[in-house]
């Protein structure tokens, strides 16, 4: 299907996820919906093959009757101009095997949280009568866009109804040889315990990186399924927890009575596995089978007494006796391999292997032995892979494939080269985020100085102009930063008798911020200090806050008496002859002006203020609320004008 083109006049493609044996995926806009979603075509080529046409139906018959936060969910199945197709969700992200090779080692907590999802969408599966069959790590997607990831299991195309009963062996035995139980190796169909087997492989490869097995052919790899004992993980990472090393000896026990009898029993010991009250749990050894397939040579029976002579013609018999039984005894293990021959070349169709990281040679070797043959080489660049090995292949690795089948490989030329900018003189802020994605790991140095904002890049590892690859290259980076400077003391002057024009001359000559208040004094000249904070002779950091009050002479509104015996009634009656005055308060808020300290300065006018007399002056270092107290006698206005940094910010009148 090409870009563009309109799937039953709703599926928009967009472009190709994927090609495998049976079918092509498709990335494509819902356009009822306007959501991605992945479309599941069968192969034109293969569209008059009933068999295929019948699998492929099965696969959406299978899936269809699931709905489940962890399984890749079936949304719409149809025919379009006679190409049956799928409609399934689109998860925008890499499959497990591409997360665990990007993020090993990945915590133990997380690969129980990856686990226990997994179990949970195929015990559902197994709950609807279906077997997946081909549960590993390429058939499992990450979207790493939620937190914690979610994980969903994909490509039930080989998954049958349990209650189906035309399932064939061939069939049985499609699922990766790496993941495949022994019972299905021998030839047996698969069940829930198959799946079972095959989770406890994709948690060993979790905790480790690789599967347990490998081998230059499948048949080796299958015979160790079927032999070998599973490798020591504790050899490999002591760390594990004992529980979780169980849980996969368990699920990958060789008799399958051994194994989790369900996933669910599977995934509720995984719940627990971490718990420190399980720390010193015992390893769990499987029993070894007792293999009765198997003919074991016996002793021939003799009813004559041990020193009873032997004629020479029953010597002969015995002789051919052992012959035949050690022959018989070979059957088992020629059958054993001829299954699993016949099984590989079955169906004429085999599986793409993972050729990522192999020289071109190798990579031919590895598609012979899978009778595969290599098509069209393509190059491009990538940071991961050196030059001259296999970036990928088309069809992927674990699609299946006619015997004989061309696989084309993209081949590495190497990394890319990033010529490198001029840093210095940036703000690290400005560029941070774009090193990152091109894969430095930066590192920060600083150094104190004046002469640049602090963020500002002084000096850069890697000049500018030099080619590198930037995954994982180390590039130091100098930042500027703002020097600190140990504040000057300064010792407080006595100002006793001071006046207000003295004292913030000595404020300015001395880098004191000052801060002036003024009250009424029967004893303190008006003009003059009545007291200081600081205290006289105590020490403050250079640019500190020095308050003085200044004086107002004496109050007004305060009756002075000379004579307290003829003059009381005299002055008494003065003073209500004369104008009454009243207190007059004002709520203001004095607007701050980024840039550090601000230096107010407050005049007003009323009883006992003149505008030209200085108020109150004041530092403020962001908007900062004031009341000011006005004396105004009847029928008077006040005013006030409000100075910072010398320029008028605020100013009106009272009554």
């Amino acid at each position: 299907m090409e870009k563009g083109y309109l799937v039953d006049g709703r599926y928009e493609i967009l472009g190709t996820l994927g090609e495998g044996g049976m079918a092509n995926v498709y990335l494509a806009n819902d356009t009822l919906l306007n959501r991605k979603v992945a479309v599941k075509a069968l192969r034109y080529d293969l569209q008059d093959d009933e068999s295929v046409k019948r699998r492929f139906a099965r696969e959406a018959k299978a899936t269809s009757g699931l709905s489940n936060p962890n399984i890749v969910n079936v949304l719409d199945v149809g025919n379009d101009k006679g190409v049956q197709y799928i409609v399934i969700e689109y998860v925008d992200g890499p499959n497990l095997k591409k997360y665990i090779r990007t993020h090993f080692p990945i915590p133990y907590h997380e690969v129980v949280d990856i686990m226990k999802q997994i179990c949970m969408a195929v015990s559902d599966a197994h709950e609807h009568g279906i077997i997946h069959r081909d549960l590993k790590p390429e058939n499992i997607l990450v979207d790493e866009s939620k937190d914690p990831i979610q994980v969903k299991v994909s490509d039930f195309g080989i998954a049958l109804a349990l209650s189906e009963r035309s399932i064939t062996r061939t069939n049985s035995l499609l699922g990766s040889v790496h993941y495949m139980s022994p019972e299905q190796i021998k030839g047996r169909s698969a069940t829930v315990l198959s799946d079972i087997y095959a989770l406890g492989i994709i948690l060993f490869e979790l905790l480790t990186k690789h599967v347990p097995f490998t081998g230059d052919t499948a048949v080796t790899v299958a015979l160790k399924h079927s032999k070998e004992d599973m490798p020591d993980l504790r050899k490999i990472d002591p760390d594990i927890p004992q529980p979780l090393e169980n849980a996969v000896l368990k699920a990958t026990a060789k008799d399958p009575d051994q194994r989790y009898q369900s996933v669910r029993e599977m995934c509720d010991d995984l719940n627990t596995c971490l718990m420190p009250e399980r720390a010193d749990e015992p390893k769990f050894i499987p029993t070894p089978i007792n293999n009765l397939e198997e003919t074991r040579v016996m002793e021939p029976l003799n009813d004559t007494a041990d020193d009873a002579p032997v004629p020479k013609h029953q010597t002969k018999k015995l002789s051919k006796k052992r012959k035949i039984i050690l022959l018989a005894s070979l059957v088992p293990l020629i059958l054993i391999l001829f299954i699993i021959a016949m099984v590989i070349k079955s169906n004429q169709e085999t599986t793409v292997p993972d050729l990522y990281n192999l020289t071109v040679k190798q990579a031919n070797v590895m598609l012979k032995s899978s009778n595969l043959q290599v098509g069209d080489l393509s190059r491009e660049n990538d940071d991961d892979v050196e030059a001259g090995h296999v970036i990928k292949s088309i069809p992927a690795k674990g699609l299946k494939l006619k015997n004989g089948a061309q696989v084309n490989l993209v081949v590495s030329l190497g990394a890319t080269y990033y010529k490198m900018p001029k840093l210095v003189g940036k703000q690290y802020e400005d560029v941070s985020d774009n090193l990152k994605k091109r894969g430095f790991k930066v590192k920060i140095e600083y150094k104190a100085t004046n002469e640049y904002v602090a963020g500002t890049i002084l000096k850069q590892s890697i000049p500018k102009g030099k080619k590198v690859v930037t995954k994982n290259k180390s590039l130091t980076l100098t930042l500027a930063k703002i020097k600190t400077v140990k504040p000057k003391m300064v010792k407080v002057r006595d100002l006793d008798g001071y006046n207000l024009k003295s004292i913030q001359d000595y404020a300015s000559e001395t880098g004191l911020s000052l801060n002036t208040s003024y009250q009424y004094s029967d004893d303190v000249e008006s003009g003059l200090l009545i007291s200081q904070n600081p205290a006289a002779n105590s020490t403050i950091n250079q640019g500190g806050t020095l308050a003085v009050v200044i004086s107002k002479g004496k109050d007004p509104d305060k009756s002075t008496s000379t004579d307290k015996d003829d003059s009381d009634s005299s002055d008494s009656d003065n003073d209500s002859s004369s104008s009454s005055t009243s207190t007059v308060t004002k709520d203001i808020t004095i607007p701050y002006d980024n840039g550090g300290n601000n230096s107010v300065t407050i005049y007003i006018s009323d009883a006992t203020h003149s505008i030209g007399t200085v108020y109150k002056t004041m530092t403020i270092t962001q908007d900062t609320p004031v009341t000011l107290s006005f004396n105004l006698k009847d029928g008077q206005t006040g005013s006030y004008v409000v100075e910072r940094d010398n320029k008028t910010v605020l100013g009106g009148s009272v009554k």
